[in-house]
């Protein structure tokens, strides 16, 4: 939660538990005037609309690649101040700059105005934000998280896709051989080891809902770690989509799976 004042006056700002650099709302006002904004975010966590709370647009931004607002749409009849940028920065409408806690940054040209405090342990650009905004991100202005993507591989939220199965394996194969599920994802939640290293789950596009074809370990590790993102790729093979829709069967669920997450065996 954060709170600051606008020229709407204090605004509140609420962040998703698991993904501390996503906006989900802001509250502006009290009593009878208070009201409660939905936002809603790329899969990085920047800002793409905000709708009032019967679900009207009352603010849309064309952010470009590097971070630069291109225009504000707004249906709401009035001029909604919306200054969250890429995650973690917040626009100064003073100088231009997103504010990005340790330093500011320059978004048309992509590039932050002061050297990383934290010297060559950032990368050996001291002014670089990323390489690849769509999957590395640098909330604190400190150093970046990469994630590699091979062809035709995406990211996703854990929570927008389901499960296949009911139950998994209670061992995990990793390149130090087998560990117990629960010990990977205690790895995830304290950073040692990053959901996006793990292989790209396979997935299905069930009517618009992603549902695991191969991997339900690793999506369950994602899920219970707390991840903000993984790699995923649609599958494509016919004889795996006629396998795909057995096993649900075979396990009761529906051809959109389930979202709860699998109890290891």
């Amino acid at each position: 939660m954060q709170e600051n004042v606008q020229q709407q006056g204090w605004r509140t700002y609420l962040y998703d538990a698991e993904q501390p650099y996503t906006p989900v709302a802001s509250v502006t006002g009290k009593g009878e005037s208070r009201q409660v904004w939905y936002y809603h975010t790329d899969v990085t966590g920047t800002p793409q609309e905000v709708t009032a709370a019967d679900g009207t647009l009352v603010w849309a931004g064309y952010i470009r690649g590097f971070g630069e607002n291109a225009a504000d749409i707004s249906n709401s009849g009035a001029y909604f101040h919306q200054p969250l940028r890429l995650p973690g920065q917040y626009f100064d409408d003073e100088t231009g700059l997103h504010y990005n806690l340790f330093r500011y940054y320059a978004p048309e040209c992509g590039r932050f105005v002061s050297q990383d405090p934290i010297g060559l342990k950032g990368g050996i650009n001291l002014y670089q934000y990323a390489p690849n905004p769509l999957s590395w991100i640098d909330p604190l202005g400190l150093t970046t998280e990469e994630i590699t993507l091979k062809p035709g591989e995406i990211l996703v939220n854990p929570k927008d896709v389901n499960f296949s199965q009911t139950t998994i394996n209670s061992a995990f194969d990793t390149p130090d051989g087998k560990r117990s599920v629960q010990s990977v994802i205690n790895d995830v939640r304290k950073g040692n080891i990053k959901a996006t290293d793990f292989p790209a789950i396979k997935v299905v596009n069930v009517k618009g809902q992603l549902v695991v074809r191969d991997g339900n370990s690793r999506l369950a590790i994602a899920v219970k770690g707390k991840a903000q993102q993984i790699k995923v790729i649609l599958e494509t093979n016919v004889d795996q989509l006629r396998d795909f829709t057995k096993r649900l069967r075979d396990n009761g669920l529906p051809n959109t799976g389930t979202s709860k997450t699998p109890t290891c065996k």
